[in-house]
């Protein structure tokens, strides 16, 4: 993983397990529990189910923090 503060460049390598990501206020990836990950991409919110054994799971939702901002669709 590589990371800036300022112009001095972090990296981080078999450091431990990833477990959050935030940049900016735009993008927020979260492990919640073992099998469940939660991310926030401008106004959507996604939440990934990973279930030892069976498909991943994702549940989309937009307009969840603000208007929405652009188009929407759903895919089943």
């Amino acid at each position: 993983m590589l990371a800036h503060r300022g112009v001095e460049r972090v990296e981080v390598e078999g450091e431990g397990v990833f477990d959050e990501l935030v940049v900016d206020d735009w993008i927020h990836l979260e492990q919640m529990d073992d099998d469940v990950w939660w991310l926030r991409i401008g106004d959507a919110r996604v939440t990934i189910t990973v279930a030892p054994g069976q498909q991943p799971t994702v549940d989309v939702c937009r307009a969840f923090y603000a208007p929405q901002k652009g188009t929407s669709s759903v895919h089943e």
